[in-house]
């Protein structure tokens, strides 16, 4: 089932739920998400007791690493963010995320970590967990484009999903009228009737 449909300049774009999506967590992150659940292994690093974590969570901090806690919603599928759910039943601290010290200096070539660097680390992790956040709650899309058109997966919005697939249509539409207009120039060339080359053209559009 199509999430959004829409004709645009005469080409129909679907766009769909991405069912093989990859996690984010497979790409080459910063941060370092801790993950302890009895049912849900989402994490960088996974574990299944309390006192593991908290000694994983200790030791970054010794190191001087940013520590962010991590929270879960978990009612019909679940969510996860930086900051506290309003539901105390569902919802809770699941873990934590590691912005380490040493590799957020090389990144940016500093010799100090910073407020102004630990702040970057914040925005950093946040933009991470947002992105497994859309891969956990199924959120990934992707486009196709007329039913055996083009198509392409992996957009974590349905706003960039759309508006590359325009991309595209715009791309295919101004192809397709270079490739008419070389025609037209050979046939001119080669002193086609100008009838011919009317009757050509139509059926070239259809």
């Amino acid at each position: 089932m199509s999430l959004e449909t829409e004709t645009y300049k005469g080409h129909e774009i679907k766009i769909v739920t991405d069912l093989n999506a990859e996690s984010p967590r497979e790409w080459d992150n910063l941060c370092i998400i801790h993950v302890a659940h009895q049912h849900y292994n989402i994490g960088d690093e996974n574990y299944n007791d309390h006192e593991s974590i908290k000694a994983a969570e200790r030791e970054a901090k010794r190191n001087g690493d940013l520590v962010l806690p991590l929270y879960m919603y978990d009612h019909s599928g679940i969510t996860i963010a930086l900051t506290p759910f309003s539901c105390k039943w569902d919802s809770g601290q699941v873990g934590f995320v590691q912005v380490p010290r040493l590799k957020m200096m090389e990144e940016f070539g500093k010799k100090l970590f910073t407020s102004q660097l630990k702040q970057k680390g914040r925005k950093i992790a946040e933009g991470e967990v947002e992105n497994l956040d859309t891969y956990v709650r199924g959120d990934i899309v992707g486009y196709t484009i007329d039913d055996d058109g083009d198509s392409c997966w992996g957009y974590y919005s349905v706003e960039d999903a759309m508006g590359e697939a325009k991309g595209v249509v715009d791309w295919m539409i101004k192809d397709a009228k270079d490739k008419h207009c070389e025609q037209l120039k050979t046939w001119i060339k080669n002193k086609v009737p100008y009838e011919y080359r009317t009757t050509l053209s139509t059926a070239m559009e259809v």
